[in-house]
């Protein structure tokens, strides 16, 4: 009972750093992700990622182009990144922005083979 007790703790644990978030200055990506712009998110809720090419290492506090397709349109754009979170092998790169009405909305951006450099 206390070797299944001790086994089950030791998962628990490993499970619960497995799954830690942890907050990164900048990381090396695979290239390849996808964007969720929370505006797009909010006037059709059933909106899905769209994929991105991004650079090879992002930063805090670096602003970097993008494009995305949206009804068949390739959309040039800036991303401005506020944060980053690395879970694992992959990452959230965030753009908070204010809106004229004062609510903070958070693009993201979910980079599935990440890696954080400092």
């Amino acid at each position: 009972m206390k070797t299944s007790l001790g086994i089950f703790t030791i998962l628990v644990a490993l499970s619960a750093t497995a799954n830690a978030q942890e907050a990164a200055e900048a990381v090396r990506t695979s290239g390849i992700a996808e964007l969720r712009r929370a505006s797009e998110h909010m006037i059709a809720p059933g909106s899905r990622n769209m994929p991105i090419r991004l650079p090879a290492a992002v930063s805090k506090g670096e602003v970097i182009s993008i494009q995305y397709e949206i009804s068949g349109n390739l959309i040039a754009d800036s991303f401005m990144v506020t944060g980053i979170t690395v879970s694992g092998d992959s990452c959230t790169i965030e753009s908070k922005h204010n809106t004229t009405v004062g609510a903070e909305l958070s693009d993201l951006i979910f980079v599935q083979s990440c890696k954080k450099l400092r």
